[in-house]
């Protein structure tokens, strides 16, 4: 494994290192778009600056339309705790939006659209079809994140609730469409890639991954709820590891 793999892994440890030192989330974010980074500098080169940027800049812009006028991207009426110490930068854009919501939109995108490339290129998956896969990878860590988010941190609140732990279906919908704008637009740069194994893949997945702990915080609180909405990232996620090992096989 050459020097530069080796630094971006242990950057990629250091944002768990971090939080647990310091408990900002900031912190956290900081070093974890840092890591990202290099990460895909290093395997997709310079252009994957221009999807971290697509990404930031649409869901930045749907999040700030959605919460500042009536035209809502997420459907139903929905306002952050900002005074919330898990905002501990007390940064909030336009005095509505934290700035660490905003970076780890970054953080997980360019996770799904990881784990989708990989799955694509592993099951020989047209390259189109990350357009709209991307975005369900991205979906499906909201499943997870919400829940927790609004019932037990109290982040943000709806105006109106919804059956999925009073989470509105119309902000899944939003979410998919932040996935998706950014992976159409980015598909319109980068066309026709071409992935073999590298170690470093795995990291993503292990990102990915760990989002899944969070399933016992929401098993709490409805077994029937949290299993149906946790197995799609377990899919994912069993997905994401068989495409190394198929990638790893190919490449052999």
């Amino acid at each position: 494994m050459d020097p530069i793999s080796i630094l971006v892994i242990v950057l990629s440890l250091l944002p768990f290192l971090v939080i647990q030192l310091t408990k900002k989330f900031i912190f956290f974010t900081t070093f974890s778009l840092f890591a990202i980074f290099l990460h895909g500098i290093y395997l997709f080169g310079p252009q994957i600056i221009y999807f971290l940027l697509i990404i930031y800049l649409i869901s930045t812009v749907i999040e700030l339309i959605s919460l500042k006028t009536s035209l809502n991207f997420f459907g139903i009426k929905y306002s952050y705790s900002l005074n919330h110490p898990f905002f501990s930068s007390g940064i909030a854009l336009m005095g509505v939006y934290p700035l660490e919501v905003s970076l780890s939109w970054v953080i997980l995108k360019y996770i799904s659209f990881t784990i989708a490339l990989l799955i694509s290129q592993a099951f020989s998956i047209s390259h189109f079809w990350i357009i709209f896969l991307s975005p369900l990878i991205l979906l499906s860590q909201d499943l997870i994140i919400d829940p927790v988010a609004v019932n037990k941190a109290k982040l943000w609140k709806w105006e109106k609730g919804g059956v999925y732990f009073g989470i509105p279906f119309q902000n899944f919908i939003g979410w998919y469409l932040v996935g998706f704008i950014s992976s159409l637009i980015f598909s319109l740069i980068d066309t026709d890639r071409v992935v073999t194994f590298n170690p470093l893949y795995i990291l993503p997945v292990i990102f990915y991954a760990m989002i899944i702990r969070n399933m016992a915080l929401i098993f709490r609180i409805d077994k029937v709820k949290a299993f149906f909405g946790s197995l799609p990232a377990v899919i994912w996620t069993i997905l994401g590891i068989g495409s190394l090992i198929i990638l790893y096989m190919k490449q052999g």
